[in-house]
């Protein structure tokens, strides 16, 4: 593995860190609630593909800086394309959206665990990209809010794909319409969450559970997430063809023969992604 791939892009508003096997990808304009401004829409393009494609790394916590995970998308972008009437504000949030698109389809791209800390607000775009994650851990001073509707905008970053698979379509819907500020103690109740910390615990327990995650074999979680992300779409049959070939193909990697001598000597496996 080359220096060059080690090392994370130099980006302005976000910054990602590799300590060991894991890394943190922030968001890095804490003045702004960190709203996703069209620059860091951008970077989060250039984030996701290195974390995707060459990252060396078996886990990843996204968070924000400052009070909040994210307020979504920056509202004064809106704005100025409310105000000025030279400005195309539709083709404007076209790009705009294309890009974020590509970037949540490069973080599901991620082959190893990704892991929310929400330590402030979620909402909008801010919450989509909680919902992107594999997991979501939140602080007590966390809330989450669809938010789109408060403006009149229609959701995106892929708001109605991962919600209703959260919490189901008609309890997704619900949400998005009547637009609640949920609680972090709520979300754990939708099943938003998995876990709620206070605040000064939220990155050590994040921390913890991406190391357990890591220990893992990375053809397992790979494959599981791979698997998990298309099985609502597939039929029956076709989601038992993907099953039947992850799991022959398992079966070629070493990490496979070092689990199965484990079980048999009473010992935890080290799986070393071979």
């Amino acid at each position: 593995m080359t220096t060059e791939t080690l090392s994370p892009p130099e980006l302005k508003t976000l910054r990602i860190e590799v300590d060991g096997e894991i890394g943190t990808l922030t968001l890095d304009r804490p003045d702004a609630f960190n709203a996703m401004s069209p620059e860091m829409i951008g970077e989060l393009t250039v984030a996701f593909a290195w974390l995707a494609d060459r990252a060396p790394l078996r886990g990843l916590i996204i968070t924000g800086s400052g009070k909040a995970f994210s307020a979504g998308g920056d509202v004064n972008w809106f704005k100025a394309g409310v105000e000025d009437e030279s400005i195309d504000l539709p083709s404007e949030v076209r790009r705009g959206a294309e890009m974020l698109h590509m970037a949540i389809v490069d973080l599901r791209r991620i082959p190893y665990p990704v892991i929310a800390a929400v330590n402030g607000p979620a909402a909008g775009a801010g919450f989509s990209l909680a919902l992107a994650c594999d997991l979501r851990i939140a602080s007590e001073a966390a809330f989450f809010a669809c938010a789109y509707g408060r403006i009149g905008a229609s959701p995106d970053g892929g708001m109605t794909y991962f919600l209703p698979r959260v919490v189901g379509p008609s309890r997704a819907l619900e949400l998005l319409l009547e637009d609640p500020n949920m609680g972090a103690q709520d979300a754990l109740g939708e099943g938003i969450v998995c876990e709620v910390a206070p605040p000064e615990e939220l990155m050590d327990r994040a921390r913890a559970k991406a190391e357990k995650l890591a220990r893992l074999a990375p053809y397992y979680v790979r494959t599981a997430k791979r698997l998990c992300g298309q099985s609502i779409e597939n039929s029956l049959t076709e989601q038992l063809q993907l099953e039947r070939h992850g799991i022959a193909d398992s079966m070629a990697t070493e990490d496979l023969r070092a689990g199965v001598a484990a079980f048999f000597g009473g010992e935890k496996p080290e799986f070393r992604g071979a």
